[in-house]
């Protein structure tokens, strides 16, 4: 295959990022290796194969003046393109300041970048990286919207990063060097695919080859592969809406997976949502089941007519999910749970899923999508659980330090089941007995005490300070001592815990605070339970610095007025600091904690299981050791 220089690529055409394509994604590494290799080229005066670049030609084309330009999709090497036009952006501006090249640079813009103000390079994936491309990136047009997102905070790094390389001693000044051996030295393989099902065919057959894709991404290619192969008479033209359909259920999958400042993890949201669509067994593997089992060559020769409803269905499902996975991940956004019209009930909604996001734990995540459709049909349901969730993931893993994958099994397997009849009121009961039984039989207040014993017993641990859940618990305080009032400091700098918990007490005592702890320092345990006691540990708002960190209680206390809340409460109501006002205070702190989480409380009792008579065995509590955590 004949290689083909940038300008064979930059000939009346025009190149657009499909919106079924992700954003830009190439961070610092990426960008140096690409400039790299162009120095490489120059010093070696040879040519340096840049790879292939996948194009499929659209059906309409654009006049540019007088002249007809023909549209492409970048389907396969759009950050190695984008990075490319950043790159020609950025030199063709520094040379356009030198009066020597301002006539040539104007005919290369017009070539490379946009010509009577038509941009040769877009974006379709959505109108916030096309308005940050043309004007924060190219800087060819004013902005003419505040919004960004992580993919406008990719380019805007990428934009940074190259101009910080060429403020390095090897390429400072010698932008034309670089801009010949973008024109003359690299070289690409051109693949232009006819149909958009082609797409589909030309990734299968590349994953197969060993090119590293998402699960997500070789799935779609899947369902694009066989829809281009199915064969069904008189039916021809459903092959391209079925096609079609897919592209668009994709692109919906990735603007609802990408969030502000980061993007969710497609494989996770692949195997969360294969979970409540197909089922769970043990050795539960989505995509093996999805590639091997369901959507494979053999399946669809023996019922074409049926892999063909199966592909629409599935890709429409996924497109649903995606929504609903990226509400449960990001619960603050302002669209969130916009199904539930009592604002007081969406508010609360969207709190308990914050609280869930904070604790970070899987098992309860397939469960919560089952039934997040309750949001427009049976909000105070949906609500109940998301609480009842919040006080299984606390209670088990982290007041009692379970393993991971505690109720994994036996909550995944009903996953599909309860998900596809959720509006069910014995469907409802029988998750929420679930959470229940296990909040009984693993939440509980002899274990926790236990954990928290072998904390101060071991030498390698600091008792509460070393408490997995001690950011939670403290930052849960924190929101109970708030109320209304506008909050002092974000879960993210409280989940800190070098910088965000103080000890009252400070562990280096001795200058200070000798006086207080006069009846004790000479007993090394008791020393130890009353530093790293619940009682002694405080969420602060700032990163103090050591000395005053170290101080006496009174300059403590004049700092403690202007903190968090949880400071404010210990200045009000202490003017004196001592172990035993440290015991008072631990003691109040655990009622917090048994009041809070129910820890007197029996759950099965409100939340019996609905099926009890016709199900004997119906909770396995079962442990694997094949069972791992998303």
């Amino acid at each position: 295959m004949e290689l083909k220089p940038i300008s064979h690529f930059y000939n009346k055409r025009i190149y657009v990022i499909p919106d079924y394509q992700r954003g830009y994604s190439w961070k610092t590494k990426q960008i140096y290796d690409l400039l790299n290799d162009l120095k490489h080229a120059n010093q070696l005066e040879s040519d340096h194969y840049t790879g292939t670049i996948t194009i499929h030609k659209q059906d309409q084309d654009e006049l540019i003046g007088m002249t007809k330009y023909s549209m492409y999709h970048l389907v396969d090497g759009q950050q190695r393109f984008t990075t490319i036009t950043l790159i020609l952006n950025y030199l063709l501006k520094k040379l356009g300041s030198q009066p020597d090249y301002a006539e040539e640079v104007k005919e290369k813009t017009a070539n490379y970048i946009i010509n009577k103000g038509t941009y040769l390079f877009r974006y379709e994936i959505d109108q916030v990286s096309q308005n940050y491309f043309h004007s924060v990136i190219l800087e060819h047009q004013s902005l003419s919207s505040p919004d960004e997102n992580l993919y406008t905070f990719n380019l805007k790094n990428a934009k940074r990063d190259i101009a910080e390389y060429f403020k390095q001693p090897h390429a400072k000044d010698k932008e034309l060097e670089y801009l010949m051996a973008i024109e003359n030295r690299l070289m690409f393989n051109e693949y232009i695919v006819n149909t958009t099902g082609d797409i589909g065919v030309v990734f299968e057959t590349m994953n197969n080859r060993g090119i590293g894709l998402s699960d997500l991404e070789i799935v779609k290619n899947r369902l694009l592969f066989l829809a281009t192969k199915i064969k069904i008479e008189a039916e021809e033209h459903r092959t391209k809406q079925v096609v079609d359909n897919i592209n668009q259920k994709w692109a919906i999958i990735l603007r609802n997976l990408t969030l502000p400042h980061q993007t969710l993890d497609e494989n996770s949201f692949l195997n969360n949502h294969w979970t409540i669509y197909y089922g769970w067994t043990k050795d539960n593997q989505a995509k093996d089941q999805i590639l091997n089992k369901i959507f494979t060559i053999e399946q669809m020769v023996k019922d074409p007519l049926k892999m063909q409803k199966d592909i629409e269905t599935y890709a429409n499902s996924l497109a649903v999910t995606s929504l609903h996975w990226r509400f449960i991940n990001y619960p603050a956004e302002k669209q969130a749970f916009k199904e539930v019209d009592n604002n007081n009930l969406r508010n609360k909604i969207k709190k308990a899923f914050e609280k869930l996001n904070r604790l970070n734990n899987s098992t309860v995540r397939p469960l919560l999508l089952s039934f997040i459709g309750l949001m427009s049909k049976k909000p105070n349901d949906l609500l109940e659980i998301a609480q009842l969730a919040e006080v299984f993931s606390f209670r088990l893993f982290s007041m009692n330090r379970k393993r991971s994958d505690t109720g994994k099994a036996d909550i995944y397997r009903n996953c599909s089941d309860w998900h596809n009849d959720y509006t069910n009121d014995e469907m409802i009961a029988h998750a929420k007995f679930y959470l229940a039984w296990y909040i009984d039989n693993h939440g509980d207040w002899d274990r926790f005490e236990y954990e928290i014993n072998e904390l101060f017993d071991s030498s390698k641990k600091q008792g509460y300070y070393s408490w997995v859940g001690l950011s939670y618990f403290l930052y849960e305080y924190e929101e109970y001592l708030r109320k209304n009032q506008d909050s002092k400091l974000s879960y993210d700098f409280a989940s800190k815990k070098t910088k965000s918990v103080e000890h009252i007490i400070p562990q280096a005592y001795q200058e200070f605070w000798e006086n207080e702890m006069e009846a004790i320092k000479d007993d090394e345990k008791e020393v130890k339970r009353c530093l790293h006691s619940l009682g002694n540990l405080l969420l602060i708002t700032t990163d103090k610095n050591s000395s005053l960190r170290n101080s006496s209680y009174e300059n403590k206390q004049k700092q403690y007025y202007y903190g968090s809340f949880s400071e404010i409460e210990i200045a009000d109501n202490n003017n004196e600091w001592n172990p035993t006002s440290v015991a008072n205070r631990e003691v109040e702190l655990l009622k917090f904690i048994k009041k809070n989480w129910k820890t007197e409380d029996w759950f099965q009792d409100k939340y019996p299981n609905p099926y009890y008579q016709s199900q004997e065995e119906d909770i396995t509590d079962e442990i694997d050791d094949d069972l791992t955590e998303e």
